[in-house]
């Protein structure tokens, strides 16, 4: 399959390739509305997606961003996010991170919208992504796992712990019952 190329403008060629290079590295690229937030607020969404870790918000324009899209394999209807004023979340190592960003930007700003997204190459519709911003972080679903595997080898070893306890227990008796009969 040939790449489309941006118009033959050398700045929107090296916009797509750029955008073409996420889009490689992406796990997840969410697509929100933002229309109405100011420079200041964008640039604070951008900060917190730098604070989660490697991720990113991009404003790109949908046609390039389409391009982009289409020369890796995906091919996205109008309908599927990319119109009107789009944001680009994209999530490099943890695919819950751009939408989870996002959705609580959203709570502080409303005027932030999830429109869309794919992740791992599948497209996610409004109501996949809002309930994808709702999965816990990776590290707190690796730390549930932990517990939940830790939790019964603790009790394990408690248990463990006590029949030891009482084994003893039970020998020292036998000891003393002993030491007892053997003085008399």
């Amino acid at each position: 399959m040939g790449t489309i190329e941006a118009k033959a403008n050398p700045v929107k060629r090296e916009k797509v390739a750029i955008l073409e290079e996420k889009i490689d590295r992406a796990q997840a690229i969410i697509f929100a509305d933002y229309r109405g937030l100011t420079v200041s607020q964008i640039n604070d969404l951008r900060r917190k997606f730098f604070e989660t870790g490697n991720s990113e918000f991009v404003v790109a324009k949908n046609t390039l961003m389409r391009i982009a899209l289409k020369n890796k394999g995906i091919e996205l209807e109008e309908v599927a996010g990319l119109k009107g004023p789009t944001g680009i979340g994209f999530g490099y190592d943890d695919p819950v991170a751009p939408a989870k960003t996002i959705a609580d930007y959203s709570k502080i700003n409303n005027k932030l919208v999830l429109k869309s997204g794919l992740v791992d190459g599948q497209f996610y519709g409004l109501e996949k992504v809002t309930a994808l911003a709702d999965v816990p972080p990776v590290e707190q679903l690796y730390a549930s796992i932990v517990g939940s595997i830790a939790s019964p080898l603790g009790n394990f070893v408690g248990v463990l712990n006590e029949t030891v306890r009482s084994f003893v227990g039970v020998i020292d008796a036998i000891i003393q019952q002993k030491q007892a009969a053997g003085a008399e």
